[in-house]
């Protein structure tokens, strides 16, 4: 076996060597198994999987290689690459995503593989797609197009007149936002005067202001002197930025530069709700994300289409809204063509229909509220503390999201999850609360090496987690990984909930004798905390025994020479 790979690997070094080249050029990147997940795993990518060998690859070279020079400007303005795999030298990631012939063209979009180009080969053609995808899946799309409607309109001569950041107490905080509650919206930042990143912020949100002028009002609220309205908005840090509109407020948490929170004002003060066709709802329904889609009738359901605009900005980048008027697109969803619009949720490859007036905002947007977290969420900086750090047990799967082949497990934990659900709700549960969730090992690396002891050549994986208690579940009750298939994720649960699994510790001898430490030096605190007179007591006892030692120690060392002691 050993000889035949050497000669395989011979071979094909050999072959690439003698044929004409169809590799990458400075504007398309050769990626291989190292730095494939990293170079996709962020905005668009275009990537061609070809074999030197192949001659339909050969021909298509020169013709790949013109496309990206000429349109390499679009990873400065749209996030979006191309790049290029050998297959010959680079089988495993060529297997990972299903490349069955030669020339393969893909689009990725975030780490995953969106769709295989089919189209004609030619110059035009290839330009022609990677455009309009470049377009499509630009990172500031729709907030560029907000921009734009907002530029259009001409400026309020009520809002932000002067282009300044509005200082607000408690005074005048609940009329400004009530104010522009139904009309216009308010960018506030909660801020505390001796903080670092408030003060390094402070031009770049003046400037904000100018920008902002006439389309966004523009506030800022001391912290300390007005704790009450902070802790009301649930503030945890400084600064922390959010944008209230329509009585709700959503928090900005992206990189705190000039542009990203213009865009961020401007995005979610336009409607976001995308039309799609056919086509574009197979994607939906084949994914894992939450997406919701409301079908209507352009002429007659005016007022709930207004209503679906105002809750795509009440939720906006928390959750997707589609909209479409197609009656085949409904046909699909199997929503039966009758009077009033509909609005349904697509999620963890289930879907949910509302049940009620889509004209009542309350109700609709409690529904949303309600429904727009996925089951088995993406763990997340901001999510974390309540998947993994509250009470109880996380069933955790550790996955490259960049791979394709991830999919069918993160489905079968997901199926797993809603069987839980159902068991649980029917009262079956044991003592343990049982949650779901999943981590992209590419962002938690550290977590999942230094706390759960799993390299990343080991994934995927799944495991249960207690953060409270700092154990971890890694194998079943027969010793081994658990198999990622639903019937093996569910005996791992059953055997979880029975006490049947072996726990192992997320700390090493270190950290646990510094834990020790830490208690037992808690301990003497939390004792003298709470009985301060018998601890005065007992400190007194001890310094005047000590001294009463310390006094005959000194007399009997200065006794002179000779003399005997007394009987």
């Amino acid at each position: 076996m050993l000889l035949r790979n050497a000669i395989s690997a011979v071979l094909a070094i050999a072959v690439c060597a003698a044929l004409p080249l169809a590799s990458a050029s400075a504007a398309s990147h050769e990626l291989t198994s190292a730095d494939f997940a990293s170079n996709v795993a962020s905005g668009t990518t275009f990537v061609k999987f070809y074999s030197p060998q192949c001659g339909h690859c050969i021909r298509l070279a020169p013709t790949w290689e013109q496309m990206a020079e000429e349109l390499q400007g679009l990873e400065t303005s749209k996030d979006f690459k191309f790049a290029e795999v050998n297959c010959l030298m680079e089988g495993d990631i060529c297997d990972d995503n299903n490349v069955r012939g030669y020339p393969s063209l893909q689009l990725f979009h975030s780490g995953k593989s969106l769709e295989s180009y089919d189209g004609p080969r030619d110059l035009k053609d290839l330009k022609g797609y990677a455009t309009k995808r470049a377009e499509e899946y630009s990172p500031s799309r729709r907030a560029q197009e907000a921009v734009k409607q907002n530029s259009a309109r001409s400026p309020q001569p009520n809002v932000n007149p002067e282009g300044k950041v509005a200082v607000l107490d408690a005074m005048t905080y609940t009329a400004a936002l009530q104010g522009g509650g139904g009309g216009a919206p308010w960018l506030i930042e909660y801020y505390a005067p001796w903080c670092g990143h408030c003060k390094a912020l402070a031009p770049i949100y003046e400037e904000l202001a100018k920008e902002l002028k006439g389309l966004v009002n523009v506030g800022k609220v001391d912290c300390p002197a007005n704790e009450v309205i902070c802790r009301s908005q649930g503030v945890r840090g400084y600064p922390t930025i959010k944008l209230h509109q329509h009585g709700k407020a959503a928090e900005f948490t992206d990189r705190r530069s000039l542009e990203s929170m213009k865009n961020f004002a401007l995005g979610a003060t336009a409607p976001s709700v995308t039309r799609i066709e056919l086509g574009d709802l197979e994607g939906l329904i084949a994914g894992v994300e939450v997406s919701f889609i409301y079908l209507y009738d352009a002429a007659r359901d005016v007022a709930a289409s207004e209503m679906m605009d105002k809750q795509s900005q009440i939720f906006y980048q928390q959750a997707s809204f589609y909209s479409s008027a197609d009656p085949v697109v409904a046909r699909r969803l199997a929503v039966t063509e009758t009077a009033g619009p509909k609005l349904l949720v697509l999620k963890d490859g289930r879907q949910f229909e509302y049940q009620g007036s889509l004209t009542k905002r309350y109700e609709v947007e409690s529904w949303i509220e309600q429904v727009k977290d996925p089951l088995v969420p993406l763990v997340t900086g901001k999510n974390s503390a309540k998947t993994l750090h509250a009470p109880g047990i996380t069933i955790l799967g550790l996955f490259d999201l960049s791979k394709p082949a991830t999919l069918p497990a993160r489905k079968a934990l997901i199926e797993t999850a809603y069987k839980y659900k159902k068991w649980a709700a029917g009262g079956n549960a044991g003592s343990h609360k049982i949650r779901f969730a999943v981590m992209d090992a590419n962002k938690w690396s550290n977590y999942i090496s230094n706390a759960l002891r799993t390299e990343m050549l080991n994934l995927p994986v799944i495991m249960a987690v207690n953060s409270i208690e700092e154990v971890y579940y890694a194998k079943a009750a027969d010793g081994r990984r658990v198999e990622l298939t639903e019937e093996a994720l569910w005996q791992y649960i059953q055997d979880l909930e029975s006490g049947s699994l072996e726990e192992e510790s997320m700390l090493n001898y270190a950290q646990k004798v510094f834990r020790s430490i830490s208690g037992h030096v808690s301990g003497v605190f939390s004792t003298v905390a709470a009985h301060p007179y018998i601890a005065l007591i007992v400190v007194i006892s001890s310094v005047y025994l000590l001294v009463k030692k310390a006094i005959a120690y000194v007399n009997e060392d200065v006794r002179p020479a000779g003399t005997v002691k007394a009987d």
